[in-house]
């Protein structure tokens, strides 16, 4: 594994960690001020401040208590300054899911992110995050 692979699979533990934790701050900390972020309903946030605010709104809501499990798909440097890393998530525990999302059988709620991250003076920051609920009958 290189080092460059190594801190981007830090950077998702770590985002996992926050999300777990209930901690908006954490869970957006790698995030470039300038994040383009589309969460599972198509809403867009431009900003890291917007991405880090919706979260904490989530945290304190309808996920407070919930709990992320990850799994990497697929970690893809097409530039060596360019990094794609495709995330399978699954959430328990949380209160609600909004309108039109649906649970799996056993209370899952499964998506998939794509993370584009960028790295700009030997760090690595996610530039655009992309995530797309997996529909039970889509499974």
């Amino acid at each position: 594994m290189t080092r460059d692979e190594a801190d981007v699979r830090q950077i998702v533990a770590a985002q996992v960690a926050g999300w777990n934790r209930g901690d908006a701050g954490a869970w957006s900390a790698n995030c470039d001020p300038d994040i383009a972020f589309t969460n599972i309903l198509g809403m867009r946030w431009d900003t890291q401040a917007g991405f880090e605010a919706r979260h904490a709104e989530m945290f304190r809501g309808v996920f407070a208590d919930s709990q992320l499990m990850v799994a990497i798909e697929r970690l893809r440097f097409p530039e060596p300054n360019l990094v794609l890393v495709e995330l399978l998530t699954t959430l328990t525990g949380f209160r609600a899911l909004p309108p039109g999302i649906t649970a799996t059988a056993e209370g899952r709620l499964v998506t998939r992110m794509l993370e584009v991250l960028t790295k700009r003076d030997g760090h690595w920051l996610i530039t655009a995050c992309h995530n797309t609920a997996v529909m039970p009958q889509g499974r």
